[in-house]
């Protein structure tokens, strides 16, 4: 497993996004505003590791919008292997819905497990 701190960058209409260097490869990971505690933390510790049978939760958009401090709680998602870039890979949630919890990463090779097919990526708010 890979701990990387990623800095606030920018937002998007729907997203906000962290960046940080890796290796001299940029990373940057998007969240739904939705699932964002406010104020946007400054930075975000991100956890790339290989998937395993562990049981993740999930947040609904439904459940944020009713109890925004339930948005605090980290994230943890399964992302499954799409394309393999020059220096990344890119990789997409295993359940795709309307409540995604993140965007589709594009994951640095250093990060990958040796490139591996699926990947469990947490975020805890800095």
């Amino acid at each position: 497993m890979a701990d990387v701190w990623l800095a606030l960058d920018k937002e998007t209409d729907n997203k906000v996004r962290w960046t940080a260097d890796v290796d001299g490869v940029t990373f940057s990971l998007y969240v739904p505003k939705w699932r964002v505690p406010e104020p946007w933390p400054s930075r975000i510790r991100v956890t790339v590791g290989p998937d395993s049978s562990e049981t993740l939760q999930s947040l609904t958009r439904v459940a944020a919008a009713r109890t925004p401090n339930l948005r605090r709680r980290a994230i943890a998602a399964r992302v499954a292997f799409v394309e393999d870039m020059t220096k990344t890979i890119r990789y997409a949630p295993t359940q795709p819905s309307p409540d995604e919890e993140l965007g589709e990463p594009y994951v640095p090779k250093a990060l990958t497990v040796g490139g591996a097919d699926r990947l469990v990526v947490k975020v805890a708010w800095g």
